[in-house]
């Protein structure tokens, strides 16, 4: 008869051991994933790779959960270290006097490289279209990473990363799942010109 009264009670406490156990270990993932990102952005600043360099950060910050449980990441010009990301650029649509790029999980995999294997032994990478500014093909071409300030006289621009993921509940009991986000800002490192 106790065990009756106590197994529900005991297994309810045990599943939402597990339930909040994984959905923190997913948010950290997220918040970790904007984190490296936001510091690649940082590092490689107005570099015509840097959000290719931003995307490979955010890649291995997120490899505890997966790239496919990526729901997308914007890259954003953001206005100062309180900033949050603008609405059009979540759900990828460009307005006027808003500079961001939004990357889905299949953007990841893209090279910067048509022979990123140089398989054809000329010793040489041919750059591609999928990075680099090209109006109507690169995936980084509404913030053209070329465009940011990054000198010392003129000053430096702010790059916010926002990170969204979709956590999907194990058991269901309280939900089915709940959206998970981070938001990183930081100014891009000066070079002296």
């Amino acid at each position: 008869m106790e065990a009756a009264f106590v197994t529900f009670p005991f297994f309810l406490l045990i599943f939402g051991i597990m339930e909040m156990g994984f959905l923190f270990r997913n948010y950290l993932t997220i918040s970790n994933t904007a984190a490296q990102g936001a510091r690649a952005a940082s590092v490689y600043g107005d570099d015509e790779l840097a959000d290719y360099q931003i995307m490979e950060a955010g890649q291995h910050g997120i490899s505890a959960m997966g790239l496919d449980k990526l729901s997308f990441m914007v890259v954003w010009e953001a206005t100062g270290p309180n900033d949050t990301v603008p609405a059009a650029c979540k759900t990828g649509g460009q307005s006027t006097g808003v500079l961001c790029n939004r990357y889905l999980p299949g953007d990841f995999i893209l090279s910067p490289y048509d022979d990123p294997e140089d398989t054809n032994g000329d010793g040489d990478l041919e750059e591609n279209d999928n990075f680099g500014c090209v109006p109507g093909v690169s995936v980084d071409r509404f913030w053209c990473p070329t465009d940011r300030e990054d000198s010392v006289s003129a000053g430096t621009d702010y790059v916010g990363i926002y990170v969204e993921s979709e956590h999907v509940y194990l058991t269901g009991f309280l939900q089915n799942s709940s959206t998970l986000s981070s938001t990183k800002i930081i100014r891009i490192e000066p070079e002296r010109n």
